[in-house]
């Protein structure tokens, strides 16, 4: 079930919110992401930040207080790093002032965990890599 309420732990915008952290996505990507979402779901039970996703174009921390919460996706340290692997698959480069892994070891982590790659796809049936 997707979840996009402030209350919500589990997939929806917490993820969304850890794919863009990442880099495994972009803002115009999110823009998309709001989009498809308002054309699958029913408006009234949608929270308002999604319709002001559409065109958001600012910073991420900006967009922290867009949504009004901190986005928390409940995972493990191999799940977030395979997240990590995703982007690297996308052409992005790691940062070791950002994360204390190197590439092949974030590479390896979306070998073992499928679930995270499964979950990208559902979520962003839109990108392919």
């Amino acid at each position: 079930m997707l979840r996009l309420e402030k209350n919500s732990e589990a997939i929806g915008i917490n993820f969304v919110y850890n794919c863009l952290l990442s880099g495994a996505i972009n803002m115009g990507e999110v823009n998309r992401w709001a989009e498809k979402v308002i054309g699958e779901n029913e408006v009234s039970d949608l929270p308002d930040y999604i319709f002001d996703l559409i065109d958001f174009k600012g910073e991420v921390t900006d967009l922290r207080k867009l949504i009004g919460l901190f986005p928390s996706w409940k995972h493990t340290k191999e799940q977030d790093r395979a997240v990590y692997g995703i982007a690297i698959k996308r052409g992005e480069k790691l940062s070791q002032d950002d994360v204390s892994f190197n590439e092949e070891q974030a590479l390896e982590a979306l070998k073992k965990h499928p679930e995270v790659e499964k979950l990208f796809r559902e979520t962003f049936p839109f990108i392919d890599f």
